[in-house]
């Protein structure tokens, strides 16, 4: 197996963004996650949820503030099955500054 990177080099702060869609076809496994408040003065509230494709909330991965400079390394185990509407990994922050990397497997 190959990991797959998704990532998000920024955000808009305060704006839901998709983070991780898959393939209708696909399943999709994320082991990995990291977040990265890439700013040097401000701190950063950021969430990362599973939705349905129409955005209602399944659960919540991390939730968690972020200092200037802070990261969060995690791993997880989040399961996307194939479908033709399939779920979705999405990445909401206060700031702009912060990255999102999610690693997994795609098949």
């Amino acid at each position: 197996m190959a990991l797959k990177p998704w990532a998000l080099p920024s955000v808009t702060a305060n704006t839901v963004t998709d983070f991780v869609v898959p393939t209708a076809t696909l399943e999709v496994a994320i082991i990995g996650l990291i977040v990265c408040n890439t700013s040097t003065v401000d701190s950063a509230d950021v969430t990362v949820t599973l939705t349905t494709a129409a955005g209602v909330i399944k659960s919540t991965v991390l939730k968690a503030s972020l200092g200037p400079g802070e990261q969060v390394h995690m791993d997880t185990k989040v399961c996307i099955a194939a479908s033709a509407t399939p779920d979705k990994l999405r990445a909401l922050s206060t700031l702009a500054a912060v990255s999102f990397l999610a690693s997994g497997d795609e098949g």
